[in-house]
């Protein structure tokens, strides 16, 4: 854009005289121009170098408003009184009005009044006149007026050609002008702005950023006193606020203020005068969560009208900024509860984005895979996590179940998982693990005891069955000495069928709590002899040795106690070879009596023995087939010896034997039933 049109050559005045004046006139405007004068003296320069020129005695320049639809004078040199600085007319009005809406020069002699909308008639009457249009680009942008009022002194078209000539150089210059004061205007604003936004930034916190807004709409008011505060969206009270120079009792009457109220019902600017007549403005705050809030600052009447736009955008700055504030309060604060619940669930939960990348894992997960939740969090859940099912399901789509085994030592885990997201906008996946080893071991065990139980009573019953057949079929002429063999291979077998189902009944007593215990004084030695002697006819060519003090005698249950010595004995026979003899051993330290039970068999390998008197539970599959049982006697005997208050272990090498133990506290001897608790209750 030429900010100084290029003069045609049909606008030149025709004599060499004005010609020079007019080039003349054209310098002088580009030294205004170059001078950096302020618009008001530039303007003003313009006026007196026009009136020199063309040698008149008056001349103003009006300017076109903003608006578009009004002149205002802004310079003048001669005018009368009834024409001040500030006069204004609309365009069309008057002839300045004319010349503007229609864009052409006007050449007057004297004036008809009556010609012209709005004419101000002056003092001093004018005999001749030129008034041109100041334009940029072809757009008017305001009046050059000069004037003579003594006649017979008038203008001629050479002046009106010289004056346009002017006007179309000076209008370059005053628009340029006038654009420069108006970018320095709006700089200055911005900057202002700028300043007091700056503490809106980088802050979280809703009463910091109250304290910013408050500094920030004292620093636009120019001045150091106000308020600024947020309302109770219940009850409309005050919940937060900053106050400077501001009792509370003026707090409190200010806001009952009605411009208050308007302020902060339509988030808006008003001006209002307290008490004291101080002029004061009020800035209504809405933050994008929907609270409501107001500032209040004292502010000169002709800076709140001038910066109005400023508090406006400064107010919503604010309530933007404590908006992203309260949402970040309410996020921190569900975020706070997710993850003290995440924390808390002992099932292991692992927490993927949209993208696969971990988000969240909580103590369990850690534990589980091996991982840190703090220094996994934005890393790939595949190649992190360092299970392939898992990974393969965080990254998969949908929801999920599978049952996986993980961990060391190995668990069996039911692992659910889920998309996690909110409206139109998935956020990730969520994965949940049950532990579910007990309930697959418990399942196993059943299973297990329900084909052991089977072998075991099909074992015994099939030999009775056998020889109770042959005896029934050969009757009239089995042997006497053949069946007496035969009917004590049928003792034997019902005798061991009777103790297997005894086992049974026992343990389903104990574990419904309905054993007794009947404490009486019993001799140690005796009992011990009398079970080894039992147990040990089913071993011929074995041996029991007795390493118990004579006379020895212990307040016990003699009936539980022996089965007790019976499941010891046979397993310590079952398990090893002769001709080492099992030995058996009894000691009383102060209040407690300590039986041994110890064999040089095969041992117990050490990861056997913490799971030795689990019910069901046998070391092994080949034992089982080839001694027997069905892993209750131990069991069985830890229940025993628990329902005294005693103890139960077991030392043991793989290849060099084991030493079965158990201890008797001293107890009262009495009779009666006795409450058992349950075997979690009893180890803790």
């Amino acid at each position: 854009m030429a900010i100084f049109p290029r003069v045609r050559k049909d606008d030149l005045p025709e004599t060499a005289d004005k010609t020079r004046v007019a080039l003349e006139a054209a310098l002088r405007v580009s030294e205004i121009a170059s001078s950096g004068a302020p618009l008001p003296d530039a303007v003003q320069g313009m006026v007196e170098a026009a009136i020199e020129l063309i040698e008149a005695e008056q001349g103003s320049i009006m300017l076109l408003e903003e608006d578009g639809q009004t002149l205002t004078l802004v310079a003048s040199y001669g005018l009368p009184s009834e024409v001040p600085l500030g006069h204004s007319i609309r365009v069309g009005e008057s002839v300045a009005g004319r010349v503007l809406a229609t864009g052409k020069p006007l050449l007057l002699g004297a004036i008809d009044r009556d010609a012209f909308v709005n004419f101000v008639p002056k003092s001093r009457a004018i005999s001749s006149s030129i008034v041109v249009p100041l334009r940029v680009q072809g757009r008017g942008t305001g009046v050059l007026s000069l004037a003579v009022t003594e006649a017979p002194a008038s203008f001629g078209d050479e002046d009106l050609r010289v004056a346009q000539m002017f006007a179309d150089q000076a209008a370059g210059l005053l628009y340029r002008a006038r654009l420069h004061e108006q970018a320095e205007h709006r700089s200055s604003d911005l900057m202002a702005l700028v300043e007091s936004s700056r503490g809106l930034l980088g802050s979280l916190d809703v009463e910091e950023l109250l304290q910013s807004v408050l500094d920030g709409g004292a620093r636009l008011a120019g001045s150091t006193e106000g308020f600024a505060c947020l309302f109770d969206t219940d009850t409309g009270g005050i919940s937060r606020g900053v106050f400077r120079g501001f009792p509370k009792d003026r707090i409190r009457s200010l806001l009952d203020l009605a411009p208050v109220q308007d302020a902060i019902e339509r988030s808006d600017v008003t001006m209002f005068e307290d008490a004291e007549r101080r002029q004061m403005v009020a800035v209504g705050l809405r933050t994008t969560r929907g609270s409501t809030g107001v500032m209040v600052v004292p502010a000169a009447r002709d800076i709140i009208e001038e910066r109005r736009h400023l508090f406006r955008a400064f107010a919503q700055q604010g309530g933007t900024a404590i908006g992203a504030a309260e949402f970040h309060h309410e996020v921190e604060r569900k975020e706070t509860e997710l993850t003290a619940i995440i924390q808390g669930v002992p099932n292991p939960i692992l927490l993927v984005d949209a993208r696969g990348k971990l988000v969240a894992v909580n103590p369990s997960a850690e534990t589980l895979f091996g991982i840190s939740g703090m220094f996994a969090a934005g890393a790939p859940a595949v190649g992190t996590v360092g299970h392939p099912e898992i990974e393969r399901l965080l990254t998969a789509e949908g929801e999920l179940q599978a049952e996986v085994v993980a961990g060391n030592p190995p668990r069996t885990y039911k692992v659910r998982v889920t998309d996690v997201h909110v409206p139109r906008a998935p956020m990730g996946r969520v994965l949940i693990m049950d532990d579910v080893t007990s309930e697959r071991e418990i399942v196993q065990t059943q299973r297990d005891f329900v084909a052991m139980i089977g072998h075991e009573l099909r074992t015994p019953l099939t030999i009775i069955k056998g020889f109770a057949r042959t005896l029934l079929r050969r009757i009239d002429t089995v042997k006497p000495e053949d069946a007496s063999e035969a009917l004590k291979t049928i003792d034997v077998r019902a005798a061991q069928l009777e103790r297997l189902i005894e086992d049974l009944l026992y343990v389903s007593k104990i574990e419904s709590r309905e054993a007794q215990l009947r404490i009486e004084q019993v001799e140690i030695g005796a009992l011990a002899q009398t079970v080894a002697e039992e147990v040990i006819e089913d071993y011929g060519d074995r041996e029991v040795a007795m390493d118990i003090p004579r006379g020895l005698t212990w307040p016990c249950d003699e009936t539980k106690v022996s089965l007790v010595l019976r499941h010891l004995i046979e397993n310590a026979l079952k398990y090893s070879s002769g001709p080492q003899p099992i030995v058996v051993r009894a000691s009383e330290d102060e209040d407690e009596l300590r039986i041994d039970v110890i064999d040089k068999g095969v041992g117990l390998v050490s990861t056997d023995i913490p799971h030795i008197f689990e019910r069901f539970r046998q070391v092994d599959g080949s034992s089982t087939r080839e001694h027997g049982g069905t892993g209750v006697g131990l069991y069985l005997c830890a229940q025993l010896v628990r329902v005294h208050n005693g103890r139960i272990w077991v030392d043991s090498t793989w290849g060099k034997g084991s030493t079965f133990s158990f201890s008797l506290p001293k107890r009262a001897v009495t009779a009666g039933v006795v409450r058992i608790r349950s075997r979690s209750a009893a180890e803790g």
